[in-house]
């Protein structure tokens, strides 16, 4: 069994992948709280304005999500830092029998 500690996270490397994801699933959200279900405030509005919502709001999300990743990367960072270690991955392979 192998044990690795993962003593500090790059937030460059976060912001390569979770920018995406965090776009896709803004605008499954957005589609479902302008379109589908649409809130109180989203249903008196027309499609145009809808749609300008929705997109508007798939940026908003994407940034706030983005932003709290780093901030949570920057606090474990700091945090690692001062105790001296990290989270501890315990990892075994295991033999696939076919």
């Amino acid at each position: 069994m192998a044990v690795y500690e993962i003593k500090s996270m790059s937030v460059v490397s976060l912001f390569k992948v979770f920018p995406i994801v965090f776009a896709l699933f803004g605008a499954i959200i957005g589609i479902f709280t302008f379109f589908i279900f649409p809130a109180e405030v989203a249903a008196g509005l027309g499609f145009g304005a809808r749609i300008l919502s929705w997109l508007l709001f798939i940026v908003l999300y994407t940034a706030i999500m983005s932003v709290g990743i780093a901030v949570v990367v920057w606090i474990y960072n700091f945090i690692v830092k001062k105790i001296g270690s990290g989270v501890v991955v315990n990892l075994e392979q295991q033999q696939i029998e076919g």
